[in-house]
């Protein structure tokens, strides 16, 4: 634990020096969303109100938070045992020790392969130092607590067997990560079948080989894939063309369809030459009963542990309120690209910036489409493979019985899975959609798991898998080796030069004394932020001003607008439906709706809406409003000043 915690600390470096601050990120975003949660949380339990349903933001209708990265477990601990501390000293505390147990945790797993503890040591730093964690570091501090994955990894391969007391622990544990993100909660089911699944069946994959039957339908297909290539050449050299075959009118000016049809086609010809056929064979040490009596124990524990969750999201579902991605086939989110497993770390601190440079060059988002592994951890997991796929039973193993085997060639498919799920709906090369169309493009119709919207995510447990296969190998290196200690250590030092962030980006919390001074002011009442804008994760409406949210953990009232992942359908419509909301958000919009021909609110119909809407207070930033929206509210509003500060001026409501 005391490397992990120096490994935490030197990742997150200078963070240590600002904890009470500063927040990691390159600039305010959601970072400080995730502030808002440990916030609102200590307001929740102080007041005696649901955590789940906040009437802080989105005045005068409030907001419910079910469907929001609300981060609750990191969130309780923050106002139960630090809170005594500043808000951004808990919130950052708690980054470091998840930082810290994603490297313990996975060293639990990795030991209970290997037994031995500087492999597992390193399999852990694989994982909780991963650039998938540094990526997420930048904002997304519920990614970055991904401890559980592994630990559920621990308790279900354990509960398989029949164990009730793991069956129960798993349960828990996907239980508290729905608590964290939902994103982990099912990764972690998916986990859970795949592991059940490898334990208890043994697979095979036959070629058969091509009939004459296949033969001539192969050559069809060949002939297809020819007429297909012409077509992709004459759009690539004319720019496409319109034809038309008896009643059918063809229009072929882009490339993407004729690629699309080009992989189905491939893939259709290598069906046709191989034939494979997947064999399952149940193991006989695996009973079925003891398995399903475990899946049970552990959805009954899991449902119990996440039924506020659960009870709120269906009266979300009954009242219309569930919302998720609306998808379309070719503008979903993208999964990582192929071509960053050799691009280099873009997080790295002393030459990340450099591969950033090339990623923004072909169009690549760092965070969310980086897939490197690393070159140590590749290499190593490659021989731990190559090794254990021709492995005879005479050969010393760890864990005895083939065990380490079984383990590795388990981690290696699992491995396989999250990345092709990771790949996204379509195979991206750098910055170039091939066309080649993958498992998670229908995937991410499947209700529950089209949540996962952001498919890159799935990396984390390709971390996990290299790991552990990394672990493997540092533990046979160093039963076969005289120097195995010598090249631990020298594994180690490659894989931390290779995934070190530091030094990292953090990001100041300035605190104007504006509100510090709205804060004791003695009348009651929401504040309105001036530009006013709220956001999701589908977009945004106004000009939204993350910082605000941190603002509000200094004066302490209530917020028009605001920021959550998910904004049910009825508060934006009440926004749309308020005659004086709906136009300070089209004068706080900078993308061009500030011209709408829409009439303004006069100052009664707006005096009136801010009386209905609870409004006692307005800030206005002139530094980021547009001149109409200043001429508004000095003009209009009826307002009259009671401090300036910077460009900031605070105002109160003329009743």
């Amino acid at each position: 634990m005391v490397v992990f915690a120096a490994l935490a600390l030197v990742w997150t470096f200078p963070l240590v020096r600002h904890l009470s601050t500063h927040v990691p990120g390159q600039a305010a975003g959601d970072n400080v969303s995730f502030l808002w949660n440990f916030w609102w949380m200590r307001r929740a339990l102080a007041s005696g109100l649901g955590f789940f349903y906040t009437p802080y933001l989105f005045v005068p209708t409030g907001t419910d938070l079910t469907l929001h990265t609300h981060t609750a477990l990191p969130a309780f601990v923050g106002a139960t045992m630090l809170g005594a501390l500043p808000v951004v000293a808990a919130l950052n505390l708690t980054i470091v020790t998840a930082l810290i147990l994603n490297c313990f945790c996975a060293y639990v797993l990795a030991w209970r392969i290997t037994r031995d503890y500087g492999a597992a040591m390193l399999g852990g730093i694989v994982f909780g130092g991963s650039p998938y964690i540094a990526a997420h570091m930048n904002g997304h501090f519920n990614l970055t607590s991904a401890w559980t994955i592994p630990l559920f990894a621990v308790t279900v391969s354990e509960a398989i067997r029949g164990s009730t007391k793991w069956a129960v622990l798993a349960g828990l544990l996907l239980g508290a990560t729905a608590y964290v993100d939902y994103y982990y909660v099912v990764y972690e089911c998916v986990l859970a079948l795949c592991i059940g699944g490898l334990a208890s069946w043994e697979w095979s994959v036959a070629w058969r080989g091509p009939t004459e039957r296949t033969r001539r339908l192969a050559k069809l297909v060949s002939g297809l894939i020819l007429v297909d290539i012409a077509v992709l050449a004459l759009i690539t050299t004319t720019g496409g063309f319109n034809a038309q075959i008896g009643p059918i009118r063809i229009s072929a000016h882009d490339l993407f369809n004729p690629l699309q049809a080009f992989w189905i086609l491939v893939a259709l010809l290598l069906w046709l030459q191989i034939r494979p056929r997947v064999d399952a064979r149940r193991r006989e040490a695996q009973a079925p009963t003891g398995m399903a009596r475990a899946i049970l124990i552990m959805a009954a524990v899991f449902l119990a542990a996440a039924a506020p969750l659960a009870w709120n999201g269906i009266g979300l579902f009954l009242r219309g309120d569930y919302v998720t991605q609306q998808y379309f086939w070719r503008s979903a989110s993208k999964g990582i690209d192929i071509g960053t497993l050799v691009l280099g770390n873009p997080f790295q601190g002393l030459w990340g910036r450099a591969v950033q440079r090339v990623y923004q060059a072909l169009g690549i988002d760092a965070i969310e489409s980086t897939g490197w592994l690393g070159l140590a951890p590749v290499v190593f997991a490659a021989w731990a493979l190559r090794r254990h796929l021709r492995k005879s039973n005479c050969e010393p193993d760890p864990m005895g019985d083939g065990a380490t085997s079984r383990m590795v060639r388990q981690w290696s498919v699992i491995g396989a899975v999250f990345f092709v799920w990771a790949l996204g709906p379509h195979l991206m090369v750098f910055g170039r959609n091939t066309g080649m169309i993958l498992p998670q493009a229908v995937l991410r119709y499947v209700p529950v798991m089209n949540n996962a919207r952001i498919p890159g995510r799935a990396m984390v447990v390709v971390y996990l898998a290299l790991g552990i296969l990394m672990a493997v190998a540092a533990a046979e290196w160093r039963l076969k080796s005289r120097g195995g200690q010598v090249a631990l250590v020298a594994m180690a030092f490659v894989v931390v030069a290779d995934y070190v962030p530091a030094p990292f980006p953090v990001v100041a919390m300035d605190r104007p004394a504006i509100y510090e001074m709205l804060r004791n002011r003695v009348e009651q009442g929401a504040l309105c932020e001036l530009p006013l804008g709220f956001r999701d994760g589908f977009g945004e409406r106004g000009t939204f001003d993350d910082r605000v949210l941190f603002y509000q953990t200094i004066h302490q009232r209530p917020l028009a607008g605001g920021f959550v992942a998910r904004l049910p359908r009825v508060v934006a419509t009440a926004y749309e439906d308020d005659p004086l909301l709906a136009a300070l958000l089209r004068l706080s919009d900078r993308r061009g709706q500030r011209n709408s021909p829409r009439p303004l609110p006069s100052a009664q119909v707006a005096a009136d809406r801010l009386r209905e809407d609870r409004i006692t207070f307005v800030v206005l930033n002139r530094g980021a409003a547009s001149p109409r929206l200043v001429e508004y509210v000095e003009r209009v509003l009826p307002l009259t000043l009671i401090a300036n500060e910077g460009e900031r001026s605070l105002y109160l409501v003329l009743r």
